[in-house]
C-alpha cells in the first residue's frame, strides 16, 4: 500500500481525468502522475509505453510519442514524476480498448521529489481490469498492443486495391448523382487505362494547400463504410497485424529508378500526414508508376494491409518507422477532408540561412529570381548527375542559391519568376553558404498558401533588381580571400625593419574622432588633393599645383580611433570612405559646418560608438624625421550581423580543429 502524499505539497492532480478523455470528453491540461514507463519490446523502436494516474485511474495504455522520447532520456519522465497532458489522442484499438497517445506534456515536479504515488480519497480504479475484464498483466512484462479486431467490410467505392489480377471500381456513384458513372470506370493496374471522366484521378501539380479542383461529382457518400479500426500514425509499429489509417497525401516524388547488388527497378514514395504525425510510404515496379497516377495532392485517403517497417535511411519527416506498400494494399478515398490537418510549414528567412549548422535542415521560400544553365556534375563514384541552380529572393533582398540534382534538376521546367517553397532543404557550405534539395526535401513550385501570395505580391511591385545586395556566397567569397587581424596583431607587430605595407580586415568600433582636423579646403584642380592656403583676396593658392584659384572643395580627412577587445590604434579615411563611415556627403557636412558648428560637431559625435568591417592598409612612414604608423582606411561598411556570425563560427570551427591536432 503506497503511503498516502498530502496533494497540497504538490500541483493537484485532475482526479478522474483518465475516465472523461477515454468517454471521449475534452480534456485541457490533465494534470497526472506517471506510476512507470516501459519501451515496448522486441524492436528498436524506441517506443515507451507508460503507466499514469490521476489519484483516482490507473491507466496502462498510454503511449508516449517518439519525438518526446527525449524527456526519458533526460531522467524528466522517471518513475512518481508529476506532469501536464498540454496534448493528447485518444483512438480506439478495439471495440472494448483505447489508447492514449501523448503528443505534448510539460513535466511538473520530479519523481525523486515527489517519490511516491499519490491517490485520492477514493478507491483506485484500474482500467486495464474495465478494459479486459480479466486479471491485468503486470507493468513490468508490457508487451506492444495489438489490434487484432476483424477487418472491417469495405466499400470498392474511391478504392484502389492493388491487386495486378484484378479490376478494382475507382468510383461507383449513387443512382441519385448528376451524373452517374457507369461500371466502365475502372483501373486495370496490369493495362494501366484510366477513364478521362474520372477527374479527380488526373495528375496534378504539388501543391501543399488543400486542392478545390477535383470533381466533386466523383465523391462518394463513404459515410455507410466501416472504419473502426482507424489508428493514428503516431502509434504504428511493425507490431500490428490490421490495422487502418486515415491521412492526407503531403507530397508525391517522382518515379525513380535504383539499381543495387540485388538488382535494379523502380520505385515512388509519397508522405502522408494526420493529426499525430507523419509517414512515408514507398512502393516498387509497377505498383510504382500505379500510385503515382491513382494519389491526388492533399487528399485524404483509408490506408491498411500494408507493411510497417523501421525506416532505413533519413526519410524527410519525424517518424521512425515508414510504410512499405503491396500489391494487396487497400487504399482508399476518404470524402472527409477537413478533420485532417494540412502541411505546415516553419519557414526560416534567407538572410539566417548563414546561421544555421552545415548539413541541418530548414524550410524556405522566396521567389526564383534566376536560372542557371543545366550543369553536369561527375560525382566520387564516376557517376554523371545534372544539376541546376535557382537564386531564390525573400523580403530581405539577399538571394541565396538552391540547387537540384538528378531528376528534380531535370524536370524543372518553371523557369524564373515562380515562388519556390522547399521543406527541409539542406544547408551546405558550398561557396560559403547555399541550399539543396536533398532527397528527403519538399519541394514545391507556386503553393497555394498565404507566404506565396504574399512574396509573389511583392515581388511584382519590386521593379529593377540592381538594388539587390550580393548573396551570401559572394559575401563568404570576397571573406575567405582577406586577411582578419584584430588591434593587439598590428600594434604588436614591428614594422620598423619592413618597408611593406599590410593588408587586413578586422571588425572594429570607433572610439574617438579628431572633429578640429576633420575637413579642409582642398585644390580645385581634378586629381589634386593638396590643402590651399587662402590668401585673403578671394583666392586661394595650391603649393603643389603653384597656382591661384578662385574657389576651393571641401574634403574629408577622418582621422579617429579603432578599438576592439584586444587593444586599439589610430587610422584616418579619406573623401568616399570617410562620407561612408560619416553617413553624410561632403555637400552636406560643409553646408553644415558653414553655417550651424554645432550641429556639425554632433555629426561628428555621432560616429562614437559606430562599428564598421574595416579594411585597412599599414605602413610605417617617416614625418617630421619620425617613423611613425599609419594606418589608412580602405574599405568600410557597416557590420552585417548575419554574416559576422556565420564568419565567427567558421573561426570556431578551425579553432577546435587546430586544438584536437594538437
Amino acid at each position: 500500500m503506497a503511503v498516502s502524499v498530502p496533494f497540497e505539497n504538490f500541483p493537484p492532480l485532475s482526479v478522474g481525468s483518465i475516465t472523461r478523455i477515454l468517454d471521449e470528453e475534452l480534456v485541457d491540461q490533465a494534470v497526472v502522475q506517471i506510476l512507470g514507463y516501459k519501451r515496448i519490446p522486441g524492436s528498436n523502436s524506441g517506443r515507451f509505453r507508460l503507466l499514469l494516474n490521476d489519484g483516482e485511474t490507473l491507466f496502462p495504455f498510454a503511449l508516449l510519442a517518439t519525438h518526446l522520447n527525449h524527456l526519458i532520456e533526460a531522467r524528466k519522465l522517471e518513475k512518481f514524476t508529476i506532469l501536464k497532458l498540454n496534448k493528447y489522442v485518444c483512438h480506439p484499438i478495439t471495440s472494448n480498448k483505447k489508447v492514449i497517445i501523448c503528443l505534448e506534456i510539460e513535466p511538473l515536479v520530479p519523481g525523486s521529489v515527489v517519490n511516491d504515488q499519490l491517490f485520492a480519497t477514493q478507491e483506485v480504479t484500474n482500467v486495464e481490469e474495465t478494459q479486459n475484464k480479466s486479471k491485468p498483466e503486470s507493468f513490468q512484462n508490457i508487451v506492444p498492443v495489438v489490434h487484432n479486431s476483424p477487418s472491417p467490410k469495405r466499400n470498392t467505392s474511391n478504392v484502389l486495391n492493388n491487386n495486378l489480377d484484378s479490376k478494382i471500381a475507382v468510383i461507383n456513384q449513387p443512382s441519385t448523382s448528376r451524373a452517374s458513372l457507369s461500371s466502365e470506370n475502372t483501373v486495370s493496374l496490369n493495362q494501366y487505362s484510366l477513364k478521362n471522366n474520372v477527374k479527380y484521378i488526373n495528375k496534378q501539380s504539388n501543391n501543399p494547400s488543400f486542392n478545390q479542383n477535383w470533381d466533386t461529382q466523383a465523391s462518394t457518400n463513404l459515410g455507410n463504410t466501416n472504419h473502426s479500426n482507424i489508428i493514428p500514425i503516431a502509434s504504428l509499429s511493425p507490431y500490428q497485424n490490421r490495422w487502418t489509417i486515415k491521412a492526407r497525401v503531403i507530397y508525391k516524388t517522382s518515379v525513380k529508378s535504383y539499381s543495387n547488388a540485388k538488382g535494379s527497378g523502380k520505385f515512388f514514395s509519397f508522405y502522408l500526414l494526420d493529426e499525430t504525425s507523419e509517414i512515408k510510404v514507398t512502393a516498387f515496379s509497377d505498383l510504382a508508376e500505379s500510385l503515382k497516377n491513382f494519389l491526388v495532392l492533399n487528399n485524404v485517403y483509408y490506408i491498411s494491409n500494408a507493411k510497417v517497417q523501421r525506416a532505413k535511411e533519413i526519410s524527410g519527416v519525424k517518424n521512425d518507422f515508414e510504410i512499405i506498400a503491396y500489391e494487396n494494399t487497400n487504399i482508399e478515398l476518404a470524402s472527409d477532408l477537413t478533420s485532417v490537418p494540412s502541411l505546415k510549414f516553419d519557414f526560416v528567412p534567407l538572410t539566417q540561412i548563414p546561421l544555421r549548422p552545415k548539413d541541418s535542415y530548414v524550410d524556405v521560400i522566396g521567389v526564383c529570381c534566376c536560372v542557371s544553365e543545366m550543369a553536369t556534375i561527375v560525382t566520387k563514384t564516376n557517376r554523371e548527375v545534372c544539376k541546376l541552380d535557382l537564386l531564390l529572393l525573400d523580403f530581405d533582398k539577399r538571394p541565396m542559391t538552391l540547387s537540384l540534382w538528378g531528376s528534380d534538376a531535370e524536370e524543372y521546367k518553371s523557369g524564373d519568376n515562380h515562388v519556390i517553397a522547399v521543406r527541409r532543404a539542406k544547408v551546405t557550405d558550398f561557396k560559403g553558404c547555399s541550399l539543396t534539395v536533398s532527397p528527403d526535401s519538399m519541394f514545391f513550385i507556386d503553393p497555394a498558401i498565404k507566404e506565396a501570395s504574399t512574396l509573389q505580391s511583392w515581388y511584382g511591385n519590386l521593379g529593377d533588381l540592381t538594388n539587390i545586395r550580393s548573396g551570401p556566397s559572394d559575401a563568404f567569397k570576397e571573406w575567405k580571400s582577406q586577411t582578419w587581424k584584430i588591434c593587439s596583431d598590428i600594434t604588436a607587430v614591428n614594422f620598423e625593419d619592413s618597408d611593406r605595407a599590410e593588408y587586413f580586415t578586422m571588425k572594429a568600433t570607433i572610439t574617438e574622432v579628431q572633429k578640429e582636423k576633420c575637413m579642409y579646403r582642398s585644390c580645385p584642380s581634378p586629381e589634386c588633393y593638396k590643402k590651399v592656403e587662402d590668401l585673403g583676396n578671394g583666392f586661394y593658392k595650391c603649393g603643389k599645383c603653384d597656382k591661384e584659384y578662385d574657389s576651393f572643395n571641401w574634403l574629408i580627412s577622418l582621422s579617429f580611433n579603432l578599438a576592439d577587445f584586444s587593444d586599439s590604434l589610430w587610422a584616418v579615411a579619406f573623401r568616399e570612405v570617410a562620407e561612408t563611415i560619416i553617413g553624410y556627403k561632403v555637400e552636406y557636412l560643409s553646408n553644415v559646418k558653414e553655417h550651424d558648428e554645432n550641429k556639425y560637431l554632433n555629426v561628428l559625435s555621432n560616429m562614437h560608438f559606430q562599428s564598421f568591417i574595416f579594411k585597412l592598409r599599414s605602413k610605417m612612414e617617416v614625418f617630421n624625421e619620425t617613423s611613425r604608423l599609419k594606418t589608412t582606411v580602405i574599405n568600410a561598411r557597416p557590420v552585417d550581423p548575419i554574416f559576422h556570425a556565420r564568419k565567427l563560427l567558421n573561426d570556431i570551427d578551425r579553432m577546435e580543429k587546430i586544438l584536437k591536432c594538437e
